[in-house]
């Protein structure tokens, strides 16, 4: 059976059980459809890139942070919110196909450090361009600028109440969530 669409799981809230629909209801089971949806869009895109969805968002994280794009795995795990175990299997899958190398920290010999290999940085960037194009393609046939403005604006005030607050206001570091339609 295919899965139900937003709009039929709303019927049946309103329909089958009234009080437990609500304006507050509608809009978060859309915002986790959309994302949802669009992870699921994602992942078959991000299949000729050789990535999954984690991987790509994974190297992603690498290549934002400033040259030459090193984190520790323990940053990795806990800024997209995977366990320990969870980030290491995904180093292995990155590190096998020749996309990230682990090294001991030089600083912290008990620590391991996280680099994009040239050959990561190049298939990051490929795959991003590609990203950006495909999402700028969705929005474009779905919503006017305008709107997407206006959406993005909403979702930016709804996550300030959601996330953690930072010590230094200037910080926007953050985690990444699956999807993570940011990260």
């Amino acid at each position: 059976m295919p899965r139900r669409t937003s709009e039929e799981l709303l019927h049946l809230f309103q329909e089958n059980w009234p009080q437990g629909y609500s304006p507050a209801e509608e809009v978060m089971l859309r915002l986790y459809h959309a994302a949802l949806r669009h992870t699921e869009e994602l992942q078959r895109f991000l299949a000729r890139f050789d990535l999954t969805t984690i991987e790509f968002v994974t190297l992603r994280v690498l290549r934002r942070e400033p040259p030459p794009h090193v984190m520790t795995p323990s940053a990795l795990h806990e800024t997209l919110v995977l366990s320990a175990g969870g980030m290491t299997k995904i180093l292995k899958q990155l590190e096998a196909k020749g996309l990230v190398s682990r090294r001991a920290d030089a600083v912290d010999r008990r620590s391991n450090l996280v680099a994009l290999t040239p050959r990561g940085q190049a298939a990051i960037e490929a795959a991003q361009s590609a990203v950006r194009e495909f999402d700028f393609a969705l929005l474009e046939r779905t919503l006017s600028g305008r709107e997407q403005q206006r959406l993005a604006q909403l979702l930016r005030k709804l996550l300030l109440s959601l996330e953690p607050r930072r010590a230094s206001a200037g910080s926007v570091a953050g985690g990444e969530a699956l999807l993570r339609p940011d990260a």
